[in-house]
């Protein structure tokens, strides 16, 4: 089984990087609990999105705001029916062209070969600073 979730996992990824929602959405459970600790002012499509339709609207956002250029497994552990995935995704922000690179950190729990449940850690102070253009001052 283990094997067979590394496989998903670095399909769904390369999915994702590649603009193939469709694929990706295939594989969420309808009554998934997706919540992604970022700044919802900054990422209104972030937070806590309950549900198929909610997160592939989220994902949908996210793809019409950044063109992504990579969406790359760092480092994987797969345990069971969940798996950690660090990432290294790089996008340009369509609005400004201006370039993004953020690691971050997801946690899933899979049941019957669908994402039931996801959490997305990311150094969201980074990300605000990246989006923004400009460094924040404290």
């Amino acid at each position: 089984m283990n094997e067979a979730l590394r496989s998903r996992v670095q399909s769904l990824c390369a999915a994702y990087a590649q603009g193939k929602l469709e694929f990706v959405t295939n594989f969420i459970d309808d009554d998934i609990d997706f919540i992604s600790y970022a700044p919802v002012r900054v990422f209104p499509c972030l937070g806590r999105q309950r549900g198929k339709a909610a997160v592939a609207k989220s994902l949908e956002t996210i793809h019409k705001h950044y063109e992504l250029q990579t969406y790359k497994p760092v480092l994987m552990v797969i345990e069971s029916d969940d798996a950690a995935v660090t990432i290294l995704a790089r996008a340009k922000q369509r609005a400004t062209g201006r370039a993004i690179q953020l690691m971050f950190a997801q946690f899933l729990r899979f049941r019957g070969g669908h994402i039931v449940e996801l959490r997305e850690f990311l150094d969201s102070f980074d990300a605000v600073e990246q989006v923004l253009g400009r460094e924040i001052d404290l």
